[in-house]
């Protein structure tokens, strides 16, 4: 192995002074001729021999061989420009820094003027720097880029081209039809440019053997193996012979800037001048080698030791004198066999090293894991075998941080419970020995009821330190055979094992161990002075034999876990199928729901308001949804989920445009609605676009927003009574009017409806269809009449279906009427027919 000394060259050496020029005007295909007919990897364009631009074959990359006109574009279009220099004084160790830097593979060489002396490649300086020690300690491997880009031989060289730099790669492996592997390079591309052939395909250019080396070799190796066949490429296989990756030239550069360089780098600043003239001074090197980190051992060609560093000894606990002529056995741990030593031997043998993982004792007694690189040392005369020599670091850190992110990956960090990974391998592992067994299992979905209150009043410390307890609580509370798992923030999993084989018994037992883990749960938490109390819902999955997979237990848990919360919470509940059947059925509805809106299943229909004598005064905007395959799906089946899933949005900023449409349409045929009633819901009221949207719609259409009434529930008022009458004060600026909907089945209070900017109130149907029959209804809804007199606020009675209900109504005052009564809700043209064009205005 040849000596090294980093800063021994300078460029000017290895500068390539005869220079591939070309003018800016020629074509990109003459000039891929001229790189391919040079072997260059760069053509210079010059003008008045000023050197204004470089292109290079990353930059060919960017051609386009689809185009049959654009070998004709001139070169000048695809170089890249300004090109950076180097001076021809500087070091090889500075130009390849310098490489790294600026993500280059060409510098101009200028002298102390300025003058332009020649050309350098990143490649001149990797064949001419001596790290050869330095390599053997990097492997093949360790530079490789993840996912190494794949090309079938059959595609085109614009594939090729567009692959190579959409994936920054200077080289793609290559697959043939006979299965063999290929390389298709940026070289390989330049030929294809310089050819005249249209639309050219890879097999044309790529080589199709692909020379490889493992991946535990050295980057020495790769280097010697690239240098001695003239390649710039090598692809790298695993064990079993797989390629999965191409390293170059530039990965060996790479490689030679790794920690151990740094390191040693550091070392040895101080000491370069002397190293210059003493290179062989066993002295001075062994001062060298002692100031590294890591352990350094020779030994003779009979593997007896001859010196060790002060690294040695402080991971070893052994010094020199200790050790001298004895082999390395003295530090042998008994953990490996005599296979693995040959092997060993056998790689050194045959490839002058050996690097890996291996366990060794310190003389106190403690076995440690140790990376260790053994290289054989050659004479230089006779090239016999004359020492060995061993490098090694101490890896028990590394191996201990290796186990902490192992636990990381496997366990939740707050509770040390098993996190959602693990829970999922012991589940699978669980569910394969039910199937085998035939005894029963239960998976336990444990949420914390009203959780999010604890974290908002008295911080998420506060919260973190229930959750711990909790943990701790649950793991008390099952068997050795039981898992525990936290799988989200105040989700807790229990998977219970070895249950009765029969469903029945097995279905108490799981009961049984809930209802203590929930008693369990809900005793009182001492959390910064404050006594706290936290009820659970939990939902129960059965499984035995065929129970599916871990996904669907999780799923049906879940589902069984939702349903008790809806159930009043702290409750338990078994998972049922007609559960998972409601579930999937709203999945259904949502995602037919968002394909409804795109494909125009949706329309308006629109039920009269009529006043004393029977007179169209107004209407109320209703949608009606026409599935193409199961028909029309009713309003109070969709409507709520939309608005769970975020869809009540556009679904109702929908609703207002048609209404806005079909207003505008009726108007301009003479024919005026004076009133249209448009509910609005509470997620769709709170939004932050309502205004605009409603000042768009007015502006767009041209239609007075008095006609427009806006109609909501009570319930919207719950969330914050405050803001909503801030919300319809700003709407009733823009001149909107507003409708209480369904008004005394909600939180009706005189307290708040005197204060609310509204206009009308909608007495709901559910009192009006009993009128006639029940006399505390007849007495409330004559009650809602009065106040809505007494408060100046206009009244609609809605769900009129008799002549019997309709004169009780008259009698007690209310102005105006809708129901099936005067008619069904009607598709917009039908309403125009039957009713716009019949009315009087």
């Amino acid at each position: 192995m040849r000596t090294f000394d980093f800063n021994a060259i300078s460029i000017k050496d290895i500068t390539q002074t005869s220079l591939l020029t070309c003018l800016p005007s020629e074509t990109m295909h003459s000039a891929a001729v001229k790189m391919v007919e040079r072997n260059c990897s760069a053509i210079l364009i010059v003008v008045d021999d000023e050197i204004i631009g470089i292109w290079t074959e990353r930059d060919v990359l960017k051609f386009d061989f689809s185009s049959p006109y654009a070998r004709s574009t001139p070169v000048s279009e695809g170089m890249s420009s300004p090109v950076l220099s180097v001076n021809e004084n500087a070091s090889l160790e500075e130009v390849s820094l310098k490489f790294k830097k600026d993500g280059v593979r060409h510098y101009v060489v200028t002298d102390d003027y300025g003058r332009q002396k020649g050309i350098i490649s990143q490649t001149d300086v990797i064949k001419k720097h001596n790290f050869e020690f330095f390599l053997v300690l990097k492997t093949a491997g360790s530079v490789l880029k993840p996912n190494p880009p794949v090309i079938r031989s059959t595609q085109s060289m614009a594939q090729a081209s567009r692959l190579m730099q959409s994936s920054h790669s200077d080289a793609v492996s290559v697959e043939f039809p006979d299965e063999s592997i290929g390389i298709l390079t940026e070289r390989d591309v330049v030929k294809a440019l310089a050819s005249l052939s249209l639309n050219p395909v890879v097999a044309d250019y790529a080589s199709e053997h692909l020379v490889t080396v493992n991946e535990h070799e050295s980057l020495y190796y790769a280097k010697k193996i690239m240098l001695k066949n003239g390649f710039r490429h090598l692809g790298v296989t695993d064990n079993k012979d797989n390629l999965i990756g191409i390293i170059n030239l530039s990965d060996i550069l790479a490689g030679f800037r790794s920690t151990y360089v740094e390191e040693l780098k550091e070392s040895l600043a101080h000491r370069d001048a002397l190293l210059k003239d003493s290179l062989k001074s066993l002295g001075l090197a062994k001062k060298i080698i002692d100031n590294t980190q890591e352990g350094v051992i020779t030994t003779d060609k009979y593997v007896a030791i001859q010196s060790c560093n002060a690294g040695f000894t402080r991971i070893t606990g052994y010094t020199e004198e200790e050790v001298i002529g004895k082999t390395p056995a003295i530090i042998s741990s008994g953990r490996h066999d005599k296979k693995f030593y040959d092997a060993m031997w056998g790689k050194i043998n045959k490839y002058g090293f050996w690097q890996g993982e291996i366990w060794n004792r310190r003389k106190n007694g403690e076995i440690y894991p140790e990376l260790l690189t053994i290289t054989e040392i050659r004479d230089d005369d006779t090239n016999e075998i004359s020492n060995y020599a061993a490098i090694f670091s101490d890896i028990s850190q590394l191996k201990s941080d290796e186990e902490e992110i192992k636990r990381l990956a496997y366990y939740d960090p707050l509770t040390e419970l098993p996190n959602r990974r693990l829970l999922n391998d012991r589940l699978a592992h669980e569910l394969a020995i039910t199937g085998r067994s035939g005894k029963s299992g239960a998976l336990l979905f444990i949420d914390l009821d009203h959780f999010k209150n604890i974290n908002e009043t008295l911080g998420h410390s506060a919260g973190d330190r229930v959750l711990m307890d909790v943990a701790y609580r649950l793991k008390l509370g099952v068997r050795d055979c039981d898992t525990v798992a936290r799988i989200s923030s105040d989700e807790f999993v229990v998977v219970l094992t070895e249950l009765s084989e029969q469903m029945e018994p097995a279905c108490n037992e799981a009961r049984h161990i809930a209802q203590e883990l929930q008693q369990t749960v809900g005793q009182v938490y001492s959390v910064m002075n404050h006594k706290l109390y936290i009820s659970s819902s939990i939902g129960i999955a059965m499984f035995s034999e065929n129970s599916g997979t871990t996904d669907d237990l999780l799923k049906q848990a879940g589902t069984a876990m939702y349903r008790a919360k809806e159930s009043g919470r702290n409750m338990l509940q078994f998972f049922q199928h007609s559960m998972q059947e409601a579930v999937m059925e709203r999945m259904l509805i949502e995602k037919e729901l968002r394909q409804a809106l795109d494909e125009n299943q949706l329309s308006l229909y629109y039920q009269p308001q009529v006043d004393y004598h029977g007179n169209l005064v107004g209407a109320e905007a209703l949608i009606r949804w026409k599935h193409p395959q199961k028909g029309f799906i009713p309003p109070d089946k969709f409507i709520p989920i939309a608005e769970e899933c975020g869809l009540i949005q556009a679904v109702g900023t929908w609703v207002l445009e048609q209404s806005f449409i079909h207003l505008r349409q009726w108007d301009k045929q003479q024919k005026h609605l004076p009133h249209l009633a448009i509910n609005i819901s509470p997620r769709q009221f709170y939004h932050d676009d309502l205004i605009d949207i409603l000042a768009r719609l007015v502006q767009q259409y041209r239609i007075s927003p008095s006609r427009i009434m806006l109609e909501f529930t009570e319930g919207l008022l719950m969330n914050d009574v405050d803001a909503a009458i801030e919300k319809i004060k700003q709407l009733k600026k823009l001149g909107y009017t507003f409708s209480i909907d369904d008004f005394g089945t909600g939180y009706s209070s005189l307290s708040y409806l005197k204060h609310l900017p509204v206009d009308q109130l909608k007495i709901d149907k559910s009192f009006v269809e009993d009128i006639t029959k029940n006399e505390d209804d007849a007495v409330f809804v004559g009650t809602i009449i009065a106040i809505a007199q007494h408060m100046n606020l206009g009244v609609v009675a809605e769900g009129v279906e008799s002549e019997m209900e309709l004169e009780f109504l008259k009698e007690n005052g209310c102005p105006c009427f809708q129901g099936y009564y005067f008619s069904k809700p009607l598709p917009d043209d039908q309403f125009f027919e039957q009713w716009l064009k019949k009315a009087e205005h």
